[in-house]
């Protein structure tokens, strides 16, 4: 009963957070921002971009420090906690979820095509020369891994397992491709719980089917749908805070995918951070539309521009001009993370 209340609060969160209104587009932009508008296309036409090997200006970290995540509290249990783990289940919540792919150049965003139904909060990158993603599907709510064929459709391949076991709980996938040609999904764990979900969990695999517990990267209350870079060895993480008024997204840095510090704020929540063109680059879900965000190194933001998005949960497919984004058929129900009320704090373990 307790998951289906936090199922229905989430639907109210992204609902406000992600749904676009033009009206918005004047008062939120502000100075020189410039307002794009998207194109429709019913297949769009990439090109690969190559990702450059340029070392980007770092200053010292700010004293505030996220919690320090230690793999030795994990070695005897499933992914990054001990509970909020659960059976395969149908989750009607995502059903009126699609999972699109179109192009992003610059601001300009070309909506593409659908790929499916009954998908949601979509990453992906180019993995042996095809585009691979990962979504929380309806079926079983579970993180399924999927490959894009030559014809443009979504081969899915089931949902991944994470130390030898299927399970439910795990979500908001974000995928980077490690020097060692291994994968890193970094996932919001412990999320099929009556409290709090947590922590952000980072896995490993040869093949990205097959995943590892790596280690926690950051344990903090009400932090969602995380977002991975690592740019010369420096690891930077976004994380979205979801609000009914106004979301957040907070940067954090580290290393080895362990002891965050933190080191900005900007508007708007479901980040996805990336790094090309010698710049950072970070889009993020807002009243407005999605805000683009720059930076030259990973701590001073700017905002580029606001593109007027029918979706939400944005996704660059690192490696191309790929966008993979989320839809809500109908106008329907949304899912976000569990939002507290006013005076008023969900259980903890």
């Amino acid at each position: 009963m307790v998951n289906r209340f936090l199922l229905a609060v989430i639907s109210l969160a992204l609902f406000v957070s992600c749904g676009g209104s033009g009206s918005d587009l004047a008062d939120l932009q502000g100075g020189d921002t410039k307002v794009e508008s998207p194109t429709a296309s019913p297949s769009p036409q990439p090109t690969l971009v190559s990702q450059p090997e340029v070392t980007p200006e770092v200053s010292e970290p700010k004293t505030e420090t996220a919690i320090d995540a230690d793999s030795s509290d994990i070695q005897n249990i499933v992914g990054c906690t001990s509970s909020g783990h659960g059976e395969l289940r149908r989750e009607e919540m995502l059903e009126s979820h699609e999972l699109w792919l179109g192009t992003l150049v610059g601001s300009s965003l070309d909506e593409g095509y659908k790929l499916l139904a009954g998908g949601s909060v979509p990453d992906g990158l180019i993995f042996n020369g095809d585009i691979h993603l990962w979504w929380v599907s309806a079926s079983d709510h579970t993180i399924h891994h999927g490959i894009v064929d030559d014809s443009g459709e979504l081969e899915d391949l089931g949902p991944i397992s994470v130390d030898g076991e299927i399970f439910s709980g795990m979500v908001d996938p974000d995928v980077i491709q490690l020097d060692d040609g291994s994968l890193g999904l970094t996932v919001l764990d412990g999320f099929d719980r009556s409290g709090p979900p947590g922590p952000i969990c980072h896995l490993r695999s040869s093949d990205g089917q097959n995943f590892i517990t790596e280690n926690t990267m950051l344990d903090k209350e009400d932090r969602f749908d995380p977002s991975l870079v690592i740019v010369n060895g420096q690891w930077w993480l976004a994380v979205g805070i979801p609000s009914e008024e106004d979301s957040l997204t907070e940067i954090y840095k580290g290393f080895d995918g362990q002891n965050f510090v933190y080191v900005a704020t900007v508007e708007g929540a479901v980040p996805d951070i990336s790094y090309f063109d010698s710049a950072f680059r970070l889009l993020t879900c807002s009243k407005s539309g999605m805000r683009s965000y720059s930076s030259s190194n990973g701590e001073d933001w700017g905002l580029d521009t606001i593109i007027p998005f029918r979706g939400c949960d944005p996704s660059r497919i690192t490696g191309s001009n790929f966008f993979a984004y989320k839809v809500e058929s109908g106008g329907g129900n949304e899912m976000p993370p569990p939002v507290p009320m006013p005076d008023e704090r969900p259980p903890t373990e």
